[in-house]
């Protein structure tokens, strides 16, 4: 791509903050990042800015979008990265300037990528670094690989997602074997990869509403950053529609069946909750509490709740809600709900300092309680702690060298207590 082309302004949307206004860049990474973003365009989201960026010169001629970067040229002369992550890595590394250059500027960056081929793989942490780096809050979509598409496929993907998660402010990965059953059974492959495209763009238009268009609760994006600030954690994303007398009853019941809330890959509560509710004129107060009541009841927040109400004159008798948040997995969550455990009040700690001594036995030690009760105390207390059992949730032990038995989402070659954080008490 011409560099003069990198120059061009970022076409923004105008809100008031400060001075300033919010700029909002969504790109998309590899062959899936690239087919998603174009039919983005052709959904016409207005004042949107899109990009693409690829390791493959051929799906970039094809692309409908005017901003394009292709990477890695000496790496990899335009021909892809060949399924290799540590290609497509390389590759963004070696034009790690001008994908700097391809999201300064944003103050909110989605990235689209599928995940277990080279370029989405190892291309998008290095983006996400990059635009992170430059103050933008960077949110991604991914799609995770077909259980057929083999063990190497669903590596790259794990590794990849693992990097983005420490990372970007949020992660929103996409199983493609969950989309997969929501299709009828003569759905082409095209209708499935569309599919998860949708799912793409419901989740950026929700965000997108929440900051740019006029509701009864507007969010501004010092808001947004504020429930993103801590990153490496796992994320809770859902959306629901409802049409109809009770709109609001029927997208609540939909938002519960939204099969992305109930995979091993995202949360099932949040520590920060952003919740954005679109309606029609005929949206109330009443309604918007209707929601948030059960919706924070549902997977509520321990921190933070952010709310978004917004009004479409084009959505009468009808409501969406979009559900994002995020959820600490890093050991500082559980450092610092030790540090905030209330204390021992002062007058029952005073009562205990002031209690006579025991008096000793004729060994010498005190004795407070029967020989035996003490034994057993004892005991207990020697086998206090928690056994740590070696690895991850993803080792597989003697299974690693075959392909993955998935059920319901779950990799059953994965012993049952590391995939569901079993823990052994001593």
């Amino acid at each position: 791509m011409a560099s003069e082309e990198l120059d061009q302004p970022l076409i923004t949307f105008t809100q008031d903050v400060g001075n300033e206004s919010i700029r909002l860049k969504i790109i998309g990474l590899g062959g899936a990042g690239n087919n998603a973003v174009d039919r983005l365009k052709l959904d016409d989201l207005t004042r949107v800015n899109l990009a693409v960026v690829n390791t493959d010169s051929q799906v970039l001629s094809i692309s409908p979008l005017e901003e394009q970067l292709l990477i890695g040229r000496a790496t990899t002369r335009g021909l892809g990265a060949g399924g290799e992550a540590e290609i497509g890595r390389q590759a963004a590394e070696a034009d790690r300037a001008q994908l700097a250059k391809l999201a300064g500027g944003a103050d909110l960056i989605f990235l689209l990528a599928g995940l277990g081929g080279g370029t989405g793989s190892g291309a998008t942490p290095v983006l996400a670094e990059v635009a992170a780096e430059a103050g933008a809050v960077v949110i991604a979509f991914v799609t995770l690989p077909f259980t057929f598409e083999g063990q190497r496929r669903h590596r790259q993907a794990d590794e990849s997602l693992s990097r983005l998660r420490e990372i970007c402010h949020a992660v929103i990965p996409l199983p493609n074997d969950v989309l997969l059953q929501q299709m009828d059974e003569d759905a082409s492959v095209l209708d499935a990869f569309a599919l998860a495209d949708q799912w793409i763009s419901r989740g950026v238009r929700g965000i997108w509403s929440m900051l740019f268009q006029t509701g009864l609760i507007n969010v501004d994006f010092a808001s947004l950053r504020k429930a993103f600030e801590n990153r490496g954690g796992k994320t809770l994303f859902g959306v629901g529609s409802g049409k109809g007398e009770d709109c609001a009853g029927r997208a609540l019941n939909d938002l519960l069946l939204c099969p992305l809330l109930h995979t091993p890959e995202f949360s099932r509560r949040a520590d920060s909750l952003i919740v954005n509710i679109v309606g029609g004129t005929d949206l109330s107060m009443a309604k918007v509490n209707e929601i948030m009541g059960l919706v924070t009841e549902k997977f509520g927040s321990r921190y933070e709740t952010v709310l978004g109400a917004v009004i479409d004159e084009r959505m009468q008798n009808t409501v969406e809600i979009c559900v994002l948040g995020t959820t600490e997995i890093n050991p500082g969550q559980r450092l610092r709900q030790q540090q905030n455990r209330p204390q021992m009040p002062a007058h029952i700690a005073k009562n205990i300092e002031s209690a006579p001594h025991p008096t000793p036995s004729p060994m010498g030690s005190p004795r407070l309680f029967p020989k035996s009760t003490r034994r057993r105390k004892l005991q207990r207390e020697d086998s206090q702690g928690e056994f740590q059992f070696a690895g991850t949730d993803e080792q597989r032990g003697c299974f690693d060298a075959t392909e993955r038995n998935y059920y319901n989402g779950e990799d059953l070659d994965v012993p049952t207590y590391l995939r569901r954080g079993l823990k052994i008490r001593l």
